[in-house]
């Protein structure tokens, strides 16, 4: 979103809404990232790491200045994505945008939250060693109230389908919630239901596919043309999203499972009223997702403690064998994506946090 699209975005919505600067790659070429004022490139006309801790000082000034204008509800602490372990990890986000940015809410006295970005690989997460100095860092800062966390899963699929990777990502969340830290879990996608389980602060997700996982492509100027992906349909009592082709394929030829697995939505009645494949960018889908989605969440967080865990296996068992009635009935899955082979990897995990967890 540019800057200028933003400023017009009611000021309620901004109120209760964060703002990420996206500091991610600060040489991105990207022109909306450009459209602020405070982004390291355009600050710089020309982003050198080595220069740019000379001026980092007015860059978290501006970025400061820009999110308490705008009244957002907390404010959001940029940082550098790594693709590798780099030995002086913590130094280099300290000086990056750590330090200058707490000295300028310092100075400014702001009351708001403030929430630490980071960004880190899976990898970051499964070393030992590196995500205990991680946590010794962010623990540290009296004046912090909580982190935005993401986490690269490096994963090609749709769904986040191994067991290691989500099990240290969820350990790693409670390890920041039992120091006190609240946790913003961000760019989640189907597994935001096994999160919702967690003490957490938020779970973001996006619309399209490329923002419901985070990686740093979207932040890369690419003038290739790339073949859009397919239009799916969220569909909660699966916890999946579906190929269209495939949900029609189940609405014409198999009513009764239709009626088992289908939660309708104004948006998603609206699509298939029109009886034409829609456009993977169509608004109904997303809106559809969100508003199915959000009422999940509630119904997870209805529960405490170890109840939101056994709420939320159940839902992934009735899951199961919706699954197992449609691969019966003899539909023709499309691709894999659609097949629901994450839920035995959820199914397992939760089955290990209500081992662990107290009752």
């Amino acid at each position: 979103m540019t800057s200028k699209r933003l400023a017009e975005v009611d000021n309620a919505i901004k109120k209760s809404s964060l703002f990420d600067p996206q500091f991610y790659v600060p040489d991105s070429q990207k022109s909306k990232l450009h459209s602020y004022e405070f982004f390291p490139e355009k600050i710089m006309a020309g982003f050198k790491t080595k220069d740019f801790y000379v001026i980092a000082h007015e860059s978290a000034k501006l970025c400061v200045d820009y999110q308490m204008a705008n009244e957002f509800k907390a404010l959001i602490i940029p940082a550098r994505y790594y693709t590798d372990m780099v030995s002086d990890y913590i130094g280099k986000q300290k000086e990056f945008s750590i330090d200058p940015f707490l000295l300028e809410v310092s100075k400014q006295k702001i009351k708001k939250s403030i929430y630490v970005t980071l960004p880190l690989t899976v990898g970051m997460l499964q070393d030992e060693g590196f995500k205990t100095e991680i946590l010794n860092w962010v623990t540290s800062y009296p004046e912090i109230d909580g982190i935005y966390l993401l986490v690269n899963f490096n994963e090609t699929s749709k769904q986040l389908k191994d067991y290691d990777k989500l099990k240290s990502y969820i350990e790693f969340v409670r390890a920041l919630s039992e120091a006190g830290l609240k946790v913003i879990c961000g760019y989640c996608s189907t597994e935001g239901v096994v999160l919702a389980c967690l003490d957490i602060e938020a779970i973001t997700v996006g619309a399209y596919e490329n923002t419901r996982g985070f990686s740093i492509d979207k932040f890369l100027d690419d003038d290739q043309i790339k073949r859009g992906p397919a239009p799916r349909i969220y569909f909660p009592k699966l916890l999946n999203w579906i190929r269209y082709d495939t949900a029609i394929e189940i609405r014409d030829d198999y009513p009764a499972l239709w009626q088992a697995i289908y939660t309708e939505t104004q948006y998603t009645e609206k699509i298939f009223e029109k009886g034409q494949r829609p456009h993977f960018t169509t608004p109904g889908l997303y809106k559809a997702h969100f508003l199915l989605k959000s009422n999940l969440y509630g119904n997870i967080l209805q529960n405490n403690g170890v109840g939101r865990v056994e709420y939320t296996l159940n839902l992934v068992k009735e899951a199961i064998e919706l699954y197992s009635a449609i691969i019966e009935a003899g539909v023709a899955f499309f691709d894999a994506n659609c097949k629901g082979e994450h839920l035995p990897i959820w199914n397992r995990l939760l089955m290990k946090m209500k081992r662990d967890w107290p009752q």
